[in-house]
């Protein structure tokens, strides 16, 4: 295991935690870090107010479902902040309007006995993608309206990630991956083929690469041409595992991109040479299988994260810096604030907690 370094970046203790009703399925931060949302296996959604003083977080817990005993497996806030939508196992998509004096439910969608497993925001508006069975459904939290349905046709919808611009809907299943057109949602959408199916998507930041992951654990980079991918993608082969995480750095040049398979961490930088591609970095902090790598945002430090609890963070994307201090228990889910000061994760016992910068790591980047 490498030697830990003295200069932390966050401090290793949590500065404030706490228990919710089951398993952490999935945990946001609204944009501008107001507020921190929790959904468990139970159904569970808290709300934090991170504008409230203090570090008790039951102080800041507003309760917007109780547990119902059926999961809620995404959730996410709307750029402005103003919204929070949910959606889960029961079959339907819940959202509530945030500026008023307390949160409010604005609309339930009820789509039947489908589960609700991914879920979106427009970049900019008010407006989410989420996949329900073959379909994946764009809604307007301003109008309380449907603003398209979209067949995938091959198989369940198994990925969907908004291009940055939000002009664009990419959606991954069998076969490989549709790309609509948010100008005119009527058009044929843009096709690019897969041998099996496409179980994660992620644009970088800059909207110039997208990244898909197979179920057979191949890792494809496809450069967006502005109308269409390059017909030359990039394949990353070898992995000891499913893709579990992937993560771009922010980077007004070229970006880096984490992925994690196995217990392994792996750092991808395009290299100069565009017959060399993509060259990857394994760095190896963790004994267990990794479920989360993120970077920190506007930085290229890295936080990956496994199932034995172990959080590890990363200085320039490849030299270890610290464990924090956590429980034993699987990490469920992890996500750094959008201001890059603290970072929440959660683990499998319903445990939610939250770790602050360290003053000795003010200069890290």
């Amino acid at each position: 295991m490498p030697k830990p370094k003295t200069t932390l970046i966050l401090n290793p203790k949590p500065q404030s935690q706490i228990t919710l009703s089951e398993y952490v399925t999935e945990i946001a931060w609204s944009p501008n870090s107001k507020y921190l949302a929790a959904a468990t296996a139970s159904g569970e959604i808290a709300l934090f107010d991170e504008s409230k003083a203090g570090n008790d977080l039951s102080q800041k817990l507003i309760q917007l479902q109780v547990p119902t005993e059926i999961s809620v497996d995404c959730l996410g806030f709307s750029a402005d902040g103003r919204w929070l939508a949910a959606g889960g196992q029961d079959g339907k998509v819940r959202v509530w309007k945030l500026d008023g004096d307390q949160p409010a439910i604005a609309a339930t969608l009820d789509l039947g006995t489908t589960w609700i497993e991914h879920l979106i925001w427009h970049p900019t508006r008010s407006e989410f993608a989420f996949s329900f069975g073959k379909y994946v459904q764009v809604w307007s939290a301003e109008t309380l309206d449907i603003v398209t349905t979209q067949h995938f046709e091959q198989s369940t919808v198994l990925a969907i990630a908004w291009h940055p611009s939000g002009e664009l809907l990419s959606v991954g299943g069998d076969g490989g991956i549709k790309v609509w057109s948010a100008k005119d949602w009527y058009e044929d959408p843009i096709q690019f083929e897969m041998p099996t199916a496409t179980s994660k998507l992620a644009w970088d930041h800059v909207g110039e690469y997208l990244v898909a992951s197979t179920l057979d654990n191949l890792v494809v980079v496809m450069q967006w041409l502005g109308t269409d991918f390059d017909a030359s993608p990039w394949r990353m082969q070898g992995f000891p595992g499913k893709i579990r995480s992937f993560d771009w750095s922010a980077s007004k040049t070229s970006p880096l991109l984490a992925s994690s398979s196995g217990s392994d961490v792996v750092v991808w930088e395009k290299h100069a040479d565009l017959n060399v591609g993509w060259e990857g970095e394994v760095i190896k902090g963790h004994n267990s299988i990794v479920g989360f790598v993120g970077f920190k945002p506007k930085s290229e430090v890295l936080a990956s994260a496994d199932e034995n609890g172990r959080i590890a963070i990363w200085k320039d994307a490849k030299d270890w810096v610290q464990a924090l201090e956590t429980p034993m228990g699987e990490i469920t889910a992890m996500q750094w604030q959008p201001q890059g000061k603290k970072l929440a994760a959660a683990n499998a016992d319903g445990q939610l907690m939250l770790w602050t910068a360290s003053s000795q790591g003010k200069g890290f980047r």
